[in-house]
């Protein structure tokens, strides 16, 4: 297998500079078509935005790797975050809710800080969809055959709430928006999969390109 050195990154500027800086590396590193590296190169931008969008004083550890012949943008998270700061930062909000937790990625970004806060709230995040809610967590619980999971953690990915989207009428309204949302989302559309595994205090996020 191979792969970059761990990048310890934060929501900073300047960390994510020098996180595209490795990744850049890694990525001419590689013997890998054009197309290929716009693609690797898109994920992780799109990881380091979802990091530097996260609330609170978030730290990770992001690395590139190629795996049986996938490449794959890998991040283990670690926060200073606790649930009463969070709370206090969804007080100041009418709603209650986190404003900022918009799109593919923002949800994904919500699903580790509730697992690193509550390991039970991982299971309780609800987007709402045309005034309706879709359970975005619990309907992307379980992965595929393809991906066993490691020891005993709850498990979030992209192919599962793909299918459980799938099960919907076309005529429902808060699933056909959910849908609309991914289409929109790069990671959504280039990725093979986005798989969130949570274990106690540990996340840790694998996109596969």
């Amino acid at each position: 297998m191979e792969k970059t050195a761990d990048i310890y990154i934060d929501n900073t500027e300047e960390k994510a500079k020098e996180a595209l800086e490795v990744i850049d590396g890694f990525i001419k590193s590689q013997d890998m078509d054009r197309k290929s590296a716009i693609r690797l190169r898109l994920m992780a931008e799109e990881t380091i935005g979802m990091i530097r969008a996260m609330a609170g004083d978030f730290k990770a550890v992001l690395r590139m790797e190629k795996k049986d012949g996938e490449y794959r943008v890998c991040l283990t998270a670690k926060t200073d975050m606790d649930k009463n700061k969070k709370s206090s930062l969804l007080s100041v909000s009418s709603s209650g809710k986190n404003a900022a937790a918009k799109g593919f990625m923002g949800k994904i970004g919500e699903i580790i800080e509730n697992g690193l806060l509550n390991f039970d709230d991982v299971m309780r995040l609800q987007q709402e969809y045309c005034g309706d809610y879709v359970d975005y967590a619990m309907m992307g619980f379980g992965l595929p055959d393809e991906y066993p999971a490691l020891g005993e953690q709850l498990v979030w990915s992209l192919s599962s709430y793909k299918e459980s989207l799938g099960n919907y009428s076309d005529d429902d309204e808060p699933a056909k928006e959910a849908w609309d949302e991914l289409e929109k989302s790069i990671v959504a559309s280039i990725a093979k999969d986005v798989i969130v595994g949570v274990k106690k205090d540990n996340v840790e996020m694998t996109i596969i390109g």
